[in-house]
Protein backbone atom coordinates (compact mmCIF):
# COMPACT_ATOMS: atom_id res chain seq x y z
CA UNK A 1 0.00 0.00 0.00
CA UNK A 2 1.57 3.18 -1.03
CA UNK A 3 1.09 6.50 0.99
CA UNK A 4 0.47 9.75 -1.20
CA UNK A 5 2.81 12.80 0.14
CA UNK A 6 1.76 15.97 0.25
CA UNK A 7 4.17 17.96 -2.25
CA UNK A 8 5.55 21.02 -1.34
CA UNK A 9 3.86 24.13 -3.02
CA UNK A 10 5.75 25.14 -6.14
CA UNK A 11 6.82 28.90 -6.92
CA UNK A 12 3.87 29.60 -9.09
CA UNK A 13 1.40 28.44 -5.65
CA UNK A 14 3.59 30.41 -3.43
CA UNK A 15 3.43 33.48 -5.42
CA UNK A 16 -0.30 33.20 -5.90
CA UNK A 17 -0.64 32.73 -2.00
CA UNK A 18 1.33 36.38 -1.69
CA UNK A 19 -0.49 38.24 -4.22
CA UNK A 20 -3.94 37.04 -2.57
CA UNK A 21 -2.70 37.67 0.79
CA UNK A 22 -1.79 41.34 -0.37
CA UNK A 23 -4.61 41.73 -1.68
CA UNK A 24 -6.63 41.38 1.82
CA UNK A 25 -3.88 43.67 3.13
CA UNK A 26 -4.77 46.55 0.53
CA UNK A 27 -8.50 46.00 1.18
CA UNK A 28 -8.11 45.95 4.64
CA UNK A 29 -5.87 49.13 4.86
CA UNK A 30 -3.19 46.95 6.97
CA UNK A 31 -3.03 44.51 9.33
CA UNK A 32 -4.19 44.81 13.49
CA UNK A 33 -1.25 43.82 15.78
CA UNK A 34 -0.96 43.54 19.78
CA UNK A 35 1.40 46.08 21.29
CA UNK A 36 2.67 45.97 24.42
CA UNK A 37 3.75 49.17 26.45
CA UNK A 38 6.71 49.86 28.77
CA UNK A 39 3.93 50.01 31.87
CA UNK A 40 2.70 46.34 30.85
CA UNK A 41 -0.64 47.76 29.05
CA UNK A 42 -1.62 46.06 25.24
CA UNK A 43 -3.01 47.72 22.96
CA UNK A 44 -4.18 46.50 19.13
CA UNK A 45 -3.46 48.63 16.71
CA UNK A 46 -3.28 48.55 13.09
CA UNK A 47 0.04 48.89 10.79
CA UNK A 48 -1.36 50.31 7.71
CA UNK A 49 -0.07 50.76 4.16
CA UNK A 50 1.65 54.29 4.24
CA UNK A 51 -0.79 56.88 2.50
CA UNK A 52 0.35 58.92 -0.62
CA UNK A 53 0.20 61.82 1.59
CA UNK A 54 2.68 60.45 4.20
CA UNK A 55 5.14 59.21 1.26
CA UNK A 56 7.39 61.64 1.06
CA UNK A 57 7.76 62.76 4.73
CA UNK A 58 8.19 58.59 5.22
CA UNK A 59 11.04 58.86 2.65
CA UNK A 60 12.49 61.72 3.73
CA UNK A 61 13.00 60.39 7.24
CA UNK A 62 13.74 56.66 6.47
CA UNK A 63 16.29 56.28 9.12
CA UNK A 64 14.36 57.35 11.69
CA UNK A 65 12.25 54.40 12.94
CA UNK A 66 10.47 56.33 15.78
CA UNK A 67 8.69 58.06 12.47
CA UNK A 68 8.34 55.13 10.50
CA UNK A 69 6.31 53.50 13.22
CA UNK A 70 4.30 56.25 13.78
CA UNK A 71 3.36 56.77 10.12
CA UNK A 72 2.43 52.99 9.81
CA UNK A 73 0.25 53.09 13.28
CA UNK A 74 -1.19 56.91 12.66
CA UNK A 75 0.24 57.49 15.95
CA UNK A 76 1.94 60.93 17.17
CA UNK A 77 6.01 60.09 17.48
CA UNK A 78 5.55 60.38 21.07
CA UNK A 79 3.38 57.19 21.26
CA UNK A 80 6.56 55.58 19.51
CA UNK A 81 8.41 55.51 22.68
CA UNK A 82 5.67 53.66 25.30
CA UNK A 83 6.01 50.98 23.28
CA UNK A 84 8.37 48.49 24.47
CA UNK A 85 11.09 46.67 22.47
CA UNK A 86 9.72 43.40 20.86
CA UNK A 87 6.80 45.65 19.87
CA UNK A 88 9.11 48.28 17.91
CA UNK A 89 10.51 45.54 16.15
CA UNK A 90 6.94 43.67 15.14
CA UNK A 91 5.38 46.97 13.27
CA UNK A 92 8.56 48.18 11.83
CA UNK A 93 9.21 44.72 10.30
CA UNK A 94 4.96 44.53 9.81
CA UNK A 95 5.44 48.04 8.42
CA UNK A 96 8.45 47.15 5.82
CA UNK A 97 6.48 43.75 4.92
CA UNK A 98 3.31 45.67 3.97
CA UNK A 99 5.18 48.75 1.99
CA UNK A 100 8.14 47.68 0.41
CA UNK A 101 6.75 46.49 -2.22
CA UNK A 102 4.62 49.85 -2.74
CA UNK A 103 7.60 51.86 -2.33
CA UNK A 104 9.93 49.70 -4.07
CA UNK A 105 8.25 50.96 -7.00
CA UNK A 106 8.06 54.60 -5.98
CA UNK A 107 11.94 54.74 -5.49
CA UNK A 108 12.45 52.96 -8.95
CA UNK A 109 10.10 55.72 -10.26
CA UNK A 110 11.83 58.46 -8.03
CA UNK A 111 15.46 57.53 -9.38
CA UNK A 112 13.95 57.94 -12.84
CA UNK A 113 13.09 61.06 -12.31
CA UNK A 114 16.26 62.48 -10.76
CA UNK A 115 17.85 60.38 -13.63
CA UNK A 116 15.74 62.89 -16.27
CA UNK A 117 16.32 65.92 -14.22
CA UNK A 118 19.96 65.40 -13.88
CA UNK A 119 20.28 64.83 -18.02
CA UNK A 120 18.73 68.05 -18.45
CA UNK A 121 21.29 69.87 -15.93
CA UNK A 122 23.74 67.78 -17.79
CA UNK A 123 23.14 69.01 -21.17
CA UNK A 124 22.80 72.28 -20.08
CA UNK A 125 26.43 72.31 -18.17
CA UNK A 126 27.88 70.46 -21.12
CA UNK A 127 26.48 73.71 -23.71
CA UNK A 128 27.84 76.52 -21.30
CA UNK A 129 31.08 74.47 -21.25
CA UNK A 130 31.17 74.61 -24.96
CA UNK A 131 30.30 78.18 -25.56
CA UNK A 132 33.29 79.03 -22.93
CA UNK A 133 35.60 76.68 -25.02
CA UNK A 134 34.83 78.36 -28.04
CA UNK A 135 34.90 81.42 -26.70
CA UNK A 136 38.29 80.62 -25.42
CA UNK A 137 39.45 79.10 -29.07
CA UNK A 138 38.46 82.15 -30.71
CA UNK A 139 40.32 84.66 -28.71
CA UNK A 140 36.97 86.83 -27.67
CA UNK A 141 37.84 86.33 -24.16
CA UNK A 142 39.92 88.48 -22.68
CA UNK A 143 40.90 87.69 -19.17
CA UNK A 144 40.40 90.53 -16.77
CA UNK A 145 43.72 91.59 -14.99
CA UNK A 146 43.45 92.07 -11.14
CA UNK A 147 42.09 95.62 -10.31
CA UNK A 148 44.98 97.39 -8.25
CA UNK A 149 44.37 100.64 -6.10
CA UNK A 150 46.77 102.48 -4.29
CA UNK A 151 45.25 103.06 -1.34
CA UNK A 152 45.94 101.87 2.02
CA UNK A 153 44.33 99.13 4.16
CA UNK A 154 42.69 100.98 7.06
CA UNK A 155 42.71 104.05 6.54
Amino acid sequence: MQTEQASPPNEAENKQQKSEAAEIVTIAGGVEIEVRHIDGSKETVKVRQIPATKISEFASKLGDESVSISIYCDKPVEWVDTLDVASLNAIADKGMEINLPFLNAWFRRRAKWTEVTQQGAIAELQGKVETLLQALQSGNYARQSPTTTNSHRGR
